[in-house]
């Protein structure tokens, strides 16, 4: 959506705020919003059916769900060293590419067109294509791991 014209016109209203908020993260225009609410759940539904795996209602809803929660985790403006869960955590902190609330943020607080850090989920792409950027706040010498910060689940 940052590289092609046709589809910029679309994302840059959602680029006016630099620190995003769980409430900005659906700030964008309506063909945005459709495509966020339509396209991308209808892309995962095929994309898990085509890599032969059951796609019932449920673990479709699952899918959704997720994508939700790391959209929202990734516009929170939260400075923590939080990640989304995911079951290839360690493989993905292997090659750094493991995502942070802070990267995203950069992404919005540095960037308008033509940015980095493009990824919520993982920044595995953003490594292989060059277009991450070193984390400022939550970078390991920055991080306080004596006194960690427990999020209550229920």
């Amino acid at each position: 959506m940052h590289e092609m014209d046709g589809l910029w016109k679309f994302h840059r209203t959602h680029h006016l705020t630099k620190h995003p908020n769980p409430l900005l993260t659906i700030f964008a225009d309506p063909e945005q919003e459709f495509f966020d609410i339509v396209g991308i759940p209808a892309m995962t539904y095929f994309t898990m059916k085509l890599m032969g795996m059951p796609m019932g209602f449920y673990e479709w809803w699952i899918c959704v769900k997720y994508v939700s929660y790391a959209e929202l985790a990734g516009h929170c403006g939260v400075r923590i060293d939080g990640q989304a869960p995911s079951t290839l955590g360690c493989l993905l902190h292997y090659f750094r590419s493991e995502i942070s609330i802070e990267d995203h943020d950069l992404h919005h607080r540095n960037g308008w067109r033509k940015s980095y850090n493009y990824g919520k989920q993982t920044r595995l792409w953003d490594r292989v294509f060059g277009t991450y950027h070193e984390r400022i706040e939550s970078a390991p010498e920055n991080i306080d791991y004596s006194n960690p910060a427990y999020i209550p689940l229920l």
